[in-house]
């Protein structure tokens, strides 16, 4: 299950029920019960990493253990076990005689993100246009006539969707597992980034013409130009993540 689809499930398994938290905030009423083979903290990471990601935990604010434990039902150790990778994932910072805290990605963390992230799509580009796998080409260029329609249709919860499964795919149709899996990784907090910032990339005409010319170099064979493609469109994705991180209020 890749990181897109990851983000989907884990939201239709946490339900969709809220009540008024704490200032207001709207938390689930209650988890639908977490029945599987996996480990529980296992099941219960894509919850709290889902809830980070998307704002319901603050930057600086202590997750409260307690609150996690009756919400899922389970013990302290599985909720620790959960917070110890959140930690290696750099999503929260488990601090002694405090807890686990969300951190605060700075500007440089971010941009170094960005960075590492454009180096991954860039070389699954260049693999993609090489093999020029039938399936994977037919995927990426129904996404991308699904953005299309999105953009034109100013929807933007759905052109967001469909844009992180676009360049998923391309990085899937790499089949390099290695590559995949530092990709998913990395996607977490360009993901966290986009909701602080309620956007990483405009609906605009050139993010369009630059999701164009990458189909065009993956379809034509080409390896090199489908990097550069990939380079420009993803330098100006991180142009934006990082100027909004620049004007964050302190």
């Amino acid at each position: 299950m890749d990181v897109t689809t990851k983000i989907a499930a884990a939201g239709e398994a946490a339900g969709t029920a809220v009540s008024p938290g704490k200032g207001g905030r709207a938390e689930p009423a209650k988890r639908r019960a977490l029945i599987s083979r996996e480990p529980m903290h296992e099941q219960i990471l894509p919850h709290i990493r889902r809830d980070i990601v998307e704002g319901r935990w603050r930057p600086g604010e202590r997750l409260p253990e307690p609150l996690l434990c009756a919400e899922f039902g389970i013990s302290r150790t599985p909720m620790r076990d959960a917070l110890k990778i959140l930690e290696a994932e750099g999503l929260v910072e488990l601090v002694p005689h405090v807890g686990a805290v969300v951190t605060d990605p700075t500007q440089p963390d971010v941009a170094e993100k960005m960075e590492v992230l454009s180096a991954l799509e860039q070389a699954a580009a260049a693999k993609v246009a090489a093999t020029r796998p039938a399936a994977v080409l037919d995927q990426i260029s129904r996404l991308h006539a699904q953005m299309s329609a999105a953009a034109h249709g100013n929807d933007a919860t759905t052109y967001y969707r469909l844009n992180d499964e676009f360049h998923r795919a391309i990085v899937l149709g790499a089949n390099n597992k290695t590559l995949a899996d530092m990709h998913e990784h990395i996607m977490w907090h360009v993901h966290r980034a986009r909701h602080r910032a309620n956007e990483y990339e405009s609906l605009s005409q050139g993010a369009a013409e630059h999701h164009e010319r990458i189909v065009r170099c993956l379809i034509d064979g080409d390896p090199l130009a489908a990097a550069a493609a990939m380079n420009e469109h993803l330098h100006d994705v991180a142009g934006s993540i990082v100027g909004h991180l620049a004007h964050k209020p302190n």
